[in-house]
């Protein structure tokens, strides 16, 4: 899908702050609105840490691999490091009206965020708005424990993408560890993968019928989009991320690129497998490359 004119729109916008309802293993209570929380504290409980754009709720178990680095007030986002490897994992929770700066997952294997510029914003790796003008996220939870760190990120709703899909919240939720060096990183729901195309990225698929499907993507490469049915493999060969690979159960699968200089990035879309299949829910597994490549 092309979201050419809806992010630039969505840039304008003030961020809107609906608060939605949480479902967790235990209740959340209020906790530090200013968000001084030590990276090392043990926050056993559930507790509230924002409100404003998004309710967040925030937990960290005793002998966590996982630190909470940053709350950054500004920005509305956080920071958390896998202390072993130093593995970081940015998590933005508001849209780029007040910094540039989309909502998503922004993993760092050591080679700098992973991130590029769409449509005059940064946008994340893993990216969770579906419907620019419209789609906000309105709840994020971010638990750690042991080595794993939980997030989850919800808001709109899937009529929103599918008119009649119904009214339950859209939302990306993800499991993050660190195996054998490697980051890992499980995925549920709907979202967008954002490779870069600067200098070059080649993508091979392997189909739920073993048939495989290579291309590349560069800044001069042609605008277009090209859809992909039973998609079960897809590799990656980032030239500016690293190598990076997911197995998926996605029925179908969109490649989505557009040559105008506002964006270094193309789109791996999730958003048809709804629209044209009915599938609510892809479930991924990413495996990174340690040290990028």
């Amino acid at each position: 899908m092309n979201l050419r004119a809806r992010l630039v729109t969505l840039s304008t916008l003030v961020t809107l702050g609906t608060i939605g309802a949480m479902a967790a293993a235990a209740p959340a209570v209020a906790g530090p609105q200013d968000r001084t929380l030590p990276p090392t504290a043990v926050v056993p409980k559930p507790v509230v840490v924002d409100t404003t754009p998004a309710r967040v709720i925030y937990s960290r178990q005793a002998r966590s691999a996982w630190q909470l680095t940053t709350f950054d007030r500004v920005g509305n986002s956080i920071l958390a490091t896998h202390i072993p490897s130093k593995i970081t994992i940015a998590i933005d929770y508001d849209d780029p009206g007040d910094d540039r700066h989309a909502s998503g997952i922004s993993p760092d294997t050591g080679c700098g965020p992973m991130e590029g510029e769409f449509w005059g914003s940064v946008t994340p790796l893993l990216y969770p708005i579906l419907e620019p003008d419209r789609h906000v996220i309105e709840e994020v939870t971010v638990a750690i424990d042991g080595g794993e760190l939980r997030v989850r990120m919800s808001g709109g709703t899937y009529d929103m993408v599918s008119p009649g899909a119904g009214n339950e919240p859209l939302f990306m939720a993800a499991v993050i560890t660190v195996e054998n060096g490697r980051l890992r990183i499980r995925t549920e729901g709907l979202h967008y993968v954002l490779p870069s195309k600067d200098p070059g990225t080649t993508v091979n698929l392997t189909l739920a019928d073993g048939s495989q499907l290579s291309r590349t993507f560069t800044m001069t490469t042609p605008t277009g989009r090209e859809y992909v049915n039973d998609v079960r493999v897809v590799q990656v060969a980032d030239a500016r991320y690293g190598n990076f690979s997911w197995t998926t159960d996605i029925e179908r699968l969109q490649f989505d690129l557009n040559t105008n200089p506002l964006l270094d990035v193309f789109e791996i879309d999730a958003d048809h497998t709804l629209k044209d299949r009915g599938q609510r829910v892809v479930t991924n597994d990413f495996t990174f490359a340690s040290n990028c490549r």
